[in-house]
């Protein structure tokens, strides 16, 4: 079987119909110069699923909390504004793909890396002190939605770029050229500029495999970069079988090197201190379908 044609992906993506409307009121109200937080509570609070979603994320060990998060109020407050409309975001899209015909069993494995990597950015932020950008947390839980999209409109292919990298243990990067033609993450930025997504969290998306080459959004690139790979360290992949990092040849790597280069402070015993941390938040949160 022929590789598709890049026009054809593009054409089959630019297909793909807007977010539905369900989180515009709230976005809408975010998105106001003088918001308050008591109208933004009223609309989060009308939706109830989505209420039951950021409480979830609110009082996830991640989020530091110290005592239950029992009211929306007080989650929003917790989370900040630029988060909730992350929340908001990603909710429309699991939404969106949720009655979708697909690999529910894939899919489901995709969603709670996404999750444990949309946290993960969150604590790495902390840690390297760059927790002001509120991008980063989206774009960590956003940066695969590409592969649903293979998923849902490239079925066959997506089978075959599954068997592909369960046979010979690789990336999904490798096995998606090999395939496709195309990768996930192209597939994720174009879908996310037609979603008219901020240009920030589509570029570091888009750059999540080799954020150096983003210059722009340098910081926030790395840390969706990093967000990815400690949630594969930590064992939850996209597939058991996908290529297994190894942390000695990654601490030593030219991507880490470059990382450094760029005002992070990271070796072993740091990424071992930052593994170990991360573990033990993932064991109080004891079930990570939880996270979200």
């Amino acid at each position: 079987m022929e590789k598709c044609s890049i026009d054809e992906i593009v054409a089959t993506i630019e297909k793909i119909p807007t977010l539905p409307e369900m989180s515009g009121e709230v976005l809408a109200a975010i998105n106001e110069e003088d918001v308050r937080i008591e109208k933004v509570t009223r609309l989060v609070e009308s939706g109830p699923a989505l209420a039951a979603q950021i409480l979830k994320v609110a009082n996830s060990p991640f989020s530091g909390t110290i005592s239950t998060v029992s009211s929306v109020s007080h989650a929003i407050v917790i989370l900040g504004l630029g988060e909730v409309k992350s929340l908001l975001l990603v909710f429309a899209v699991q939404k969106f793909f949720s009655n979708s015909e697909g690999d529910q069993f894939y899919r489901k494995r995709l969603w709670k890396h996404s999750i444990i990597s949309g946290h993960i950015a969150r604590f790495l932020a902390r840690h390297f002190q760059c927790d002001s950008d509120d991008t980063l947390f989206l774009s960590a839980l956003i940066h695969d939605v590409g592969k649903i999209v293979v998923d849902q409109y490239f079925h066959d292919e997506f089978r075959r770029i599954i068997d592909y990298v369960e046979t010979n243990h690789t990336t999904f990067n490798k096995a998606e050229k090999e395939i496709l033609g195309a990768t996930h993450y192209q597939i994720s930025a174009k879908l996310l500029q037609q979603w008219s997504f901020p240009r920030q969290v589509i570029m570091q998306v888009f750059h999540h495999h080799a954020p150096w080459q983003e210059q722009n959004f340098l910081t926030g690139s790395m840390i969706t970069y990093l967000a990815n790979i400690f949630t594969k360290l930590v064992g939850y992949p996209c597939l058991p079988q996908e290529k297994i990092i190894d942390i000695d040849q990654f601490a030593s790597s030219k991507a880490v090197h470059i990382i450094n280069k760029n005002g992070f402070e990271l070796d072993r015993d740091i990424i071992d201190k930052l593994l170990v941390q991360i573990q033990e938040i993932l064991v109080l949160e004891g079930n990570s379908d939880s996270l979200m």
